[in-house]
């Protein structure tokens, strides 16, 4: 997967990913984007992995909005409160960043899962055209 990359922050965008993926997905739905179907089968097993993987992080990951052992200082609980929106508070926290690589291992697996049925229809359609032909001779 290619990273896009702002000149300002340097950081990966994961909603330039998003747009890349739903533009390949759309692709796929035309008959445009073609692989080959074993690698297309390889990379589709691979991104429901990293999916899968993704969703427990995601679940450990929302487990950190609720942090203990800080004490009651009104530091300690600043930094609590802190660690806690770090967790899950905004759109660059944790929960949120996984949430966004979720949906573009989705996108992946879904979009790897188009060509594999485009090819499979296309070679089912060939195949039925051949014995046509060839039955007609």
């Amino acid at each position: 997967m290619t990273e896009s990359v702002t000149a300002a922050s340097g950081k990966p965008q994961l909603d330039d990913q998003l747009a890349y993926w739903r533009n390949l997905k759309q692709q796929a739905e035309s008959g445009s984007f073609r692989i080959d179907s074993d690698l297309a089968t390889d990379l589709r097993d691979h991104a429901e992995d990293m999916r899968r993987k993704l969703v427990d992080l995601l679940t450990q990951a929302n487990r950190l909005s609720t942090l203990g052992g800080f004490g009651a200082l009104p530091s300690s609980l600043a930094l609590k409160t802190a660690f806690a929106t770090k967790a899950n508070g905004g759109p660059e926290s944790l929960v949120a960043q996984y949430g966004k690589a979720i949906d573009i291992v989705t996108l992946m697996r879904d979009t790897y899962e188009l060509s594999i049925q485009k090819l499979t229809g296309q070679d089912a359609a060939s195949a039925a055209a051949v014995a046509q032909t060839a039955g007609g001779v």
